[in-house]
């Protein structure tokens, strides 16, 4: 499989309507025609668009210079990754393809769902040496749905994709378009367009109207959020991106958080079991996010230390240590992605995150969610409390912090939902915020010990001097001691703000 890196942005353009001129840009010397080009494309998904819902596409597509099937997800600051396989002669999504989207669409079969074709005008963004800065794609495209009788849709639009040019270079060209009175793209991808897939629903914009809200259905909305979070993070890190790990572990976090709270408001008799399941999925995810870690502050640590205190081949047994443990925990957490276990969680989170017919309400959001969050606040005080206690040199420290974020991560969530502005807003968030940066420190310190001991270890064996090992570990030890006394100050920070 290969992968591409897409960032770009999309415009609507009306018949007729003439391209922005980008010439007017700093740094661009001249916009020429590069090629003609008919595109035809098969999309796929479940009956239910479960990879529109999660910000994936699925197509096989001929005409371009890229023939061949493209799996794009969705990634961060508005940026897309393609994963493409070669065209074939099946009409079925390969193998591949298909089960790196298993989460998403679990036992739905994949159908082809619209058809797209694409008359493409190609131009090239180029500055005074001729590097390609930039492509722009001028489309005029008609679209089909397979699964209703619907009417054939017509548009035309403008991509702007960078090349050799920056970020920077893109929010210049994307001025200068807009200043023509151009528009962004009315809908999230093409396929979108015709599938009639709605862009992600911004928050609300009053905190009075949120209050009125049921507070089940409030709840319910955050656990389904969440849920979408799990699936986006899921191909990441089955491709083993750069970050997706940390995604991964931050999402099925928020998925607990909203699974804690929805139990402890709406009474879910089964919510004992599925929070032990959510519980074992963050274990296995988790080791991955650890490992990576200890391994920055590994890296910083012997940089930091001057030269006649690396004794041995100091780097080259940490890497080979770091390396070591990567694998395995990202063996760990693909074996449990790849389970039936993992698919039955999806579909009982999934199913538990609509709302029940006929059950009763229990009460606003505005005189539920308060209360709802002060007592998770109060919680997260009580975990702070004992993991204070348990000192740097407890053997079950790791535990310890795992269930001090988790009582954060609850409070902040609770928050989150309480004031409608998502993470970070209100002092009370930010204070646990700050406290949640010290926990993860403080967690990414208890990794990067266990691996030191590791290293140690392998160096003895082999003959190898362990002193900067064991120098390390004493400082990472020391480094603990300090974060616990951090952490224990911004709780009482938090208890004095929470009484008033």
């Amino acid at each position: 499989m290969r992968t591409h890196l897409e960032i770009e942005t999309k415009y609507d353009l009306a018949d007729g309507q003439a391209l922005p001129d980008l010439t007017t840009v700093d740094g661009v010397d001249a916009v020429v025609a590069h090629s003609e080009l008919v595109l035809t494309a098969t999309y796929f998904d479940t009956l239910t668009h479960s990879l529109a819902a999660a910000g994936a596409t699925l197509r096989r597509r001929t005409g371009g210079t890229d023939d061949g099937w493209h799996l794009k997800l969705s990634l961060a600051d508005g940026e897309r990754l393609e994963v493409r396989r070669d065209l074939g002669r099946a009409q079925n999504p390969p193998a591949a393809l298909a089960s790196l989207v298993r989460a998403i669409v679990r036992s739905d079969p994949l159908k082809a769902v619209a058809t797209l074709v694409n008359h493409r005008s190609v131009l090239h963004v180029l500055d005074g040496d001729g590097t390609i800065l930039a492509e722009l794609a001028d489309d005029s495209v008609t679209g089909d749905r397979h699964d209703v009788q619907a009417a054939t849709l017509r548009w035309r639009e403008l991509e702007i994709e960078l090349v050799d040019g920056d970020r920077a270079l893109l929010s210049e060209l994307d001025g200068a378009v807009r200043a023509g009175g151009t528009q962004p793209a009315g809908g999230p991808s093409k396929v979108g367009r015709v599938l009639g897939s709605a862009a992600p629903a911004g928050r609300s914009g009053r905190s009075g109207s949120r209050r009125k809200q049921p507070a089940e259905e409030m709840l319910l909305a955050g656990r389904r959020s969440a849920v979408q979070d799990v699936l986006c993070a899921d191909p990441l890190l089955r491709l083993d991106r750069p970050g997706a790990a940390s995604r991964l572990h931050e999402a099925v976090r928020r998925l607990q958080a909203a699974e804690a709270l929805h139990a402890q408001v709406l009474g879910d008799s089964a919510s004992t079991a599925l929070r032990g399941e959510l519980a074992w999925l963050e274990s296995a995810v988790a080791g991955v996010h650890g490992v990576e870690a200890a391994r920055t502050r590994i890296r910083e640590a012997l940089a930091d230390q001057p030269k006649e205190l690396l004794l041995g081949p100091v780097g080259r047994r940490a890497d080979r240590e770091l390396a070591a443990a990567r694998r395995t925990a990202l063996s760990v957490a693909r074996e449990a992605l790849d389970s039936q276990r993992y698919l039955d969680l999806l579909d009982s989170v999934t199913g538990s995150a609509t709302p029940s017919p006929g059950a009763p309400s229990v009460g606003r959001s505005g005189d539920v969610l308060p209360g709802l969050a002060d007592r998770s606040v109060r919680r997260a005080e009580r975990r702070l409390v004992e993991l204070a206690r348990a000192g740097s040199a407890d053997d079950d420290l790791s535990s310890q912090v795992r269930g001090a974020q988790r009582a954060l991560d609850r409070a902040l969530y609770a928050e989150a939902l309480t004031t409608g502005d998502g993470p970070g807003s209100g002092r009370m968030a930010e204070m646990l915020g700050a406290a949640g940066v010290l926990l993860s420190e403080l967690d990414a310190g208890v990794h990067a010990r266990h691996v030191l001991r590791g290293a140690a270890v392998a160096a003895h064996g082999a003959g190898e001097n362990g002193f900067t090992f064991g120098l390390l570990h004493g400082l990472e030890q020391m480094h603990a001691t300090v974060l616990l006394r951090r952490l224990d100050k911004a709780r009482k920070q938090v208890k004095r703000l929470r009484k008033g």
